[in-house]
């Protein structure tokens, strides 16, 4: 862009030429918080493919020594020239790769930082760093409506991880998160901080791209350090509600302390199950081998795993269960799936002042506030007052046409509606008693059999008031007696009564895992904001269906 702000005569012409303003340039700061202030540089680098380190001398800054990767010579990037402007960085200090990269370490403010320029972050031993420094200084440092994107994944019944970017700037729910469900990674916005430029983003480092000098790094080092310290503002208390456990260190401590309880008398903070959604209709049960006298069993126990280990004479260990699968049976008692036993356990420990989960291998932090509320949302919960049949049947469907002997029951299971794509099909519930109570059964075998049982009621009931379609598809299939006389009109839901019926021995629904109370009081809020009705009910389970065994024929 030109500028008039300083002219020239230009000799034999008096014509006024513009002169270009020198354009400031601009440097990507990648920051990282060590986790040990006191450690070695070796701690936190791999040395091994550095030059030698050399010694820099900044303004405000008690230490910092500058690692370059080693690699071939070609040709130099730009930020380079960031450190070969000073005397103690010869010109030639880089080589002349386009690859090349560098790690600059600095103590100061009785903390160890870490910066990486090029490909130095190849250089990082993870363990070493502070997880989610940058995530926490850059939620502190944007405006909670002015973000451009977000990495998050779900804790729900099926662990997804995702990335949602606008060409806008938007705050956090038009990116499409769910506080409730899901947990936040990174965030890319709009900078409140001058010292950090226009944008900040934020992961397990901090990026900031500003105009600088290495002199007035300490005042970005220090800005950062304070408002990672600071509280959460209101906009992003959440996030802080269920975090992945990360840290290398911590995750074996509670390995630990998991091995103690296994070890204990009191396991009833543990529960084996499937780690995913499983197609129930072709499997005849689990085993944890797969020879002709393995012991095939109906469901699945935390008690026979126990009993497996010590046959084998193996340990209560994390490492033990890491080693032994869990494999699901076909009829042919080949394999459909296998897991490790550590992926199927399901664990709610307390360690410290913390709350803590295993789930599908791993550890999730729960605050403790936001345990607190979750069980309070359920309490509100109604029990449903019909006394089911005691559950004794290796499959679902099997005991669902036991209950319809009932004649005041109808049999929907197995009756799926397509309501979009060729996969994608709707059960809208398993039985429907006195034409108006919409049931949903399920033996609780996982913490994830669980969370898609509340879902699934609640996409259905959901379907069956918004979407005149599905309500044209069901009624096709509803049997005569319930049968609505025009499946156009809308519905009145507060008619209706979505009732969750689950087989299992713990008092419901406060003693039910963790992860699908959240799915349930997710599922509550649509369904009581829809006027419905819900309501819960345990089911009584036969003590044989747990010892039930089967043999591979001879």
């Amino acid at each position: 862009m030109s500028t008039w702000n300083d002219v020239s005569a230009v000799p034999g012409n008096s014509t006024l030429v513009p002169q270009k303003n020198k354009k400031e340039r601009k440097e990507k700061l990648s920051i990282y918080l060590a986790k040990n202030s006191q450690v070695e540089d070796s701690v936190l680098l791999k040395l091994e493919n550095t030059k030698s380190p050399i010694e820099l001398s900044i303004s405000g800054l008690e230490i910092a020594r500058l690692y370059i990767k080693k690699e071939p010579p070609k040709h130099s990037p730009p930020w380079t020239d960031l450190f070969t402007s000073r005397p103690e960085v010869s010109s030639d200090a880089f080589g002349s790769s386009s690859s090349v990269g560098a790690a600059l370490c600095v103590f100061v403010h009785q903390n160890k930082f870490i910066l990486t320029f090029g490909t130095g972050f190849h250089l990082l031993r993870e363990e070493a760093i502070e997880r989610d420094f940058g995530l926490r200084v850059t939620l502190n440092s944007v405006d909670p409506d002015k973000l451009r994107s977000l990495d998050k994944s779900s804790y729900d019944h099926n662990p997804l991880n995702s990335r949602t970017q606008s060409t806008r700037e938007v705050d956090i729910f038009d990116l499409h998160i769910d506080s409730d469900l899901e947990m936040l990674y990174a965030v890319t916005g709009s900078s409140i901080v001058d010292l950090f430029g226009t944008h900040v983003t934020g992961r397990d480092a901090l990026t900031v791209i500003t105009g600088m000098e290495l002199d007035k790094l300490e005042s970005i080092l220090a800005e950062a350090l304070e408002r990672y310290k600071k509280k959460l503002p209101d906009a992003f208390e959440w996030v802080d509600n269920v975090n992945k456990v990360r840290d290398h260190d911590e995750i074996h401590i509670l390995d630990l302390e998991l091995e103690k309880i296994l070890c204990g008398a009191d396991l009833s903070g543990l529960w084996l199950g499937e780690p995913e959604i499983v197609d129930w209709e072709d499997q005849i049960g689990y085993s944890f081998e797969l020879y002709a006298r393995s012991e095939r069993y109906a469901v699945l126990e935390l008690s026979q795993l126990l009993s497996y280990l010590g046959t084998k004479s193996l340990p209560l260990s994390v490492e033990s269960l890491k080693h032994t699968s869990i494999h699901i049976n076909d009829s042919q008692y080949h394999a459909i799936k296998t897991w490790s036993a550590y992926k199927c356990l399901y664990a709610e420990v307390k360690y410290g002042a913390d709350q803590f989960i295993l789930r599908n291998a791993t550890w999730y932090r729960v605050d403790s506030d936001f345990l607190t509320a979750v069980d309070s949302s359920l309490s509100s919960m109604e029990l449903y007052g019909y006394s089911f049949p005691v559950y004794s049947q290796d499959r679902e469907e099997d005991y669902n046409k036991i209950v319809v002997g009932d004649p005041s029951f109808e049999l929907l299971d197995k009756k799926n509606i397509k309501i979009g794509g060729s996969y994608d099909k709707l059960e809208f519930c398993d039985l429907v008693r006195n034409g108006e109570d919409l049931i949903h059964v399920k033996y609780y075998r996982s913490s994830s059999t669980l969370s898609h049982l509340f879902s699934q009621g609640c996409v259905s009931a959901e379907a069956f008031v918004r979407d005149v379609e599905f309500r044209k598809k069901l009624n096709a299939k509803l049997p005569k007696s319930i049968q609505l006389e025009d499946p156009v009109p809308r519905p009145s839901p507060e008619r209706y009564t979505v009732v969750y019926a689950i087989a299992t021995t713990k008092q419901l629904p406060l003693e039910l895992p963790f992860f699908s109370k959240v799915t349930l009081r997710n599922a509550l809020k649509v369904l009581r904001g829809l006027n419905y009705s819900v309501k819960m009910v345990a089911i009584d389970i036969d003590p044989t269906l747990k010892v039930r065994k089967k043999y591979k024929p001879k």
